[in-house]
């Protein structure tokens, strides 16, 4: 049996937690902007949920008995780029935070999305993520074409909306999209530092680690300029759940980071796209924020500039069919 075959079981369970992961990222992305908008800010809402996150996957580490093992492979086969990692997830998390407040979950998932969908290609194309180099082929730049329309529609559809002006529709839209190019980056590594280590854990661990040392870096130099004088947490006891985007972090980096092993690095997108547009408009939807018809064209534009990004094509004779495979990066 090969290697691909032993892993094909795993193909199921790896799309079913991509699914659940992107519908996860939607839920955070609320709960990060609502806590902004209670009165932290952008910058101090982005930092609870780093150390929330961080937090989590130390208990997690402590309560399944692997901190020795976490702490000596980060000693003996660590190196520097895992911990760096985690400085790629903070543009999307700073995105979410400011975006979402003033456009809404779903608006702000596709312009993220499209982000993923460019940054996916262009890995793909020089090998990470996949055991060899996908070519950019002209389904491929007909997808990147497609995630660039969408996130103009996207753009358009936050312009639209009635506490957004095009200046900051655009600002949101590119602050985004720039997220998405970089956590798409973090996956790839991530997924790399779990074939390494043989954890996924491990791989979360260490970038969150990285991650929310920069962020507290950048909070700090904030504090330190008077930025933050107006920022006060919610302490209505019923305002709880608005710190619980840091759990919901860890559970979306470990999950992509073992996932993303089994899938390749579109195949994951594709997976966590359905989740996160669907939970989007959900979120947005339960809120009773209106959809609009340019909403739900970014939003189909996306996935089917997604779906027509990894559309597998023929498998090698190593490779199962359907497009899933292994990563090593």
């Amino acid at each position: 049996m090969t290697t691909s075959q032993a892993a094909r079981p795993l193909v199921v369970p790896a799309l079913v937690l991509a699914v659940v992961g992107g519908a996860l990222v939607a839920i955070q992305g609320r709960l990060n902007g609502d806590l902004s908008t209670a009165g932290a800010g952008v910058l101090l809402a982005s930092l609870f949920s780093f150390v929330g996150t961080l937090v989590a996957l130390v208990l997690v580490i402590a309560v399944s008995g692997r901190a020795a093992r976490v702490v000596r492979m980060l000693r003996e086969r660590g190196s520097w780029w895992w911990f760096v990692l985690g400085v790629l997830s903070i543009p999307i998390v700073l995105g979410f935070s400011y975006g979402v407040p003033i456009v809404g979950v779903a608006v702000s998932s596709v312009c993220a999305v499209a982000g993923q969908i460019v940054s996916g290609l262009t890995l793909d194309a020089r090998g990470l993520g996949v055991p060899r180099p996908i070519g950019l082929s002209g389904r491929r730049l007909l997808a990147a074409v497609l995630a660039v329309a969408g996130l103009t529609v996207g753009i358009a559809a936050a312009s639209g909306s009635a506490s957004a002006g095009l200046a900051q529709a655009v600002l949101v839209g590119l602050l985004l999209f720039a997220g998405g190019l970089t956590i798409a980056g973090q996956i790839a590594g991530n997924g790399r530092i779990t074939q390494v280590s043989g954890d996924p854990l491990v791989a979360a661990f260490s970038s969150q680690l990285g991650g929310t040392a920069v962020m507290a870096a950048i909070v700090g130099v904030a504090a330190a300029a008077g930025g933050l004088d107006a920022a006060t947490l919610p302490d209505e006891p019923s305002q709880w759940y608005l710190y619980l985007g840091g759990p919901l972090g860890a559970v979306i980096t470990t999950a992509s980071a073992w996932a993303v092993r089994h899938l390749g690095t579109f195949a994951l997108t594709l997976a966590a796209v359905g989740g996160q547009l669907v939970a989007a408009l959900a979120v947005d939807l339960a809120r009773g924020m209106t959809a609009h018809w340019s909403t739900w064209v970014a939003a189909l534009t996306i996935a089917g500039a997604t779906a027509l990004g990894v559309a597998p094509g023929r498998p090698s004779p190593d490779e199962p069919a359907g497009g899933a495979r292994g990563v090593s990066r």
